[in-house]
């Protein structure tokens, strides 16, 4: 067997779908190893083999006890890890994500198959920062999300940019022309700042009264569902009231983005956001914050990048987006010309295949 994927979790958020997006590329037979969910779902819908691993908790900090388990149910993945490679005694073994990255880097031996870690976040703290650095110096290679997230971790570490399908989103039709209208799609989880694209609504629709907002996203975790309940708590006060739709998970981002005007991302330190790439694709512009790896797709041209976690300023944006339907317009057909340009998944496949192919040659 010649690859063998670890993903820690079973959900279907943008790393695992980068994930089903560059596993097609691998020349040979190729095994992914997660717990059942989503991911495993999707995967075997698109022919890829799997192997089950036991669920374990996703929250890393949401208490004091999951701060204490984090290391030994990371310890518990490599034993799992350790086991597969007995059984299927793959070429190379690729972690995806900081801890699949450190279990595989916990269980793989010297002179055993090749490590590739796949690294698609920013570090989280300190602490956990020197685990990924020391699991980053354990890999053969180590690719990243975006530059921003290869420059914080090593010298050597290669920025490799996710790429779409962008026929996946033809036809590209016009925003629609009733009222202007933005979408946040995404996992509902604090880190992404879906509170704060209810504010900066709410400071837009006094200069954009039409505006509507829909919130596309399933709550990960305990803490997801009381950050939705406040969502939904805050969307009833009347200046919200009536402008919010909660439309749940969405299975296929391409409808929901042709329903829309504009896509409103307010995620502060955002490794990269394959969301936005299918914003381009889709031929609407992205109203996103300047930090993290969201100023590697969005400029001036297909949309506006705000500072970072601040409602006025991203109301602005949203009102010069949307303001007039001829900008709106010509930002969205600048993006779906950039998505076919420089965010292919073809490329993204084809970086992915080379570093796996230079391993196992």
């Amino acid at each position: 067997m010649d690859v063998l994927f670890v993903s820690y979790s079973g959900v279907l958020g943008g790393a695992e779908r980068l994930l089903l997006s560059v596993a097609p590329g691998v020349k040979g037979e190729a095994v992914l190893a997660c717990p059942p969910g989503p991911l495993a779902d999707a995967a075997r819908a698109a022919g890829l083999r799997t192997t089950d691993l036991r669920t374990r908790r996703l929250e890393l900090r949401a208490s004091p006890a999951d701060r204490l388990l984090a290391p030994l149910r990371i310890a518990a993945l490599a034993v799992d890890v350790r086991r597969l490679v007995r059984e299927l005694r793959p070429r190379v073994v690729v972690g995806w994500n900081m801890r699949a990255g450190m279990a595989c880097a916990l269980a793989l031996a010297r002179g055993g198959p090749a490590f590739v870690f796949s690294h698609n976040d920013f570090l989280p703290g300190p602490l956990v920062g020197r685990a990924v650095r020391a699991t980053a110096r354990r890999a053969d290679r180590v690719v990243c999300v975006s530059h921003a997230v290869a420059a914080e971790l090593r010298e050597g570490a290669v920025g490799s940019h996710p790429g779409v399908n962008a026929a996946a989103f033809a036809p590209v039709t016009p925003p629609p022309a009733q009222r202007p209208s933005a979408l946040l799609l995404g996992a509902i989880v604090d880190w992404k700042r879906p509170d704060l694209a209810l504010e900066a609504v709410a400071l837009a629709a006094k200069r954009l009264p039409g505006l509507t907002l829909t919130i596309a996203g399933a709550p990960l975790g305990e803490s997801g569902l009381r950050l939705m309940a406040a969502l939904r708590e805050r969307a009833e006060r009347p200046d919200l009231r009536g402008r919010v739709t909660f439309a749940g998970p969405v299975e296929h981002p391409a409808a929901a983005l042709a329903a829309t005007s504009c896509l409103l991302h307010c995620a502060e330190r955002e490794p990269f956001g394959i969301v936005l790439i299918e914003a381009l694709a889709a031929g609407r512009p992205a109203v996103a914050p300047a930090g993290g790896g969201a100023p590697e797709i969005v400029d001036e041209t297909v949309g506006r990048l705000y500072p970072p976690g601040d409602a006025a300023a991203a109301a602005d944006a949203l009102c010069e987006v949307l303001s007039d339907p001829a900008r709106t317009a010509r930002l969205g057909a600048a993006g779906r010309e950039r998505a076919e340009r420089d965010f292919t998944v073809e490329a993204t496949r084809s970086r992915f295949a080379t570093i796996l192919r230079s391993l196992i040659s």
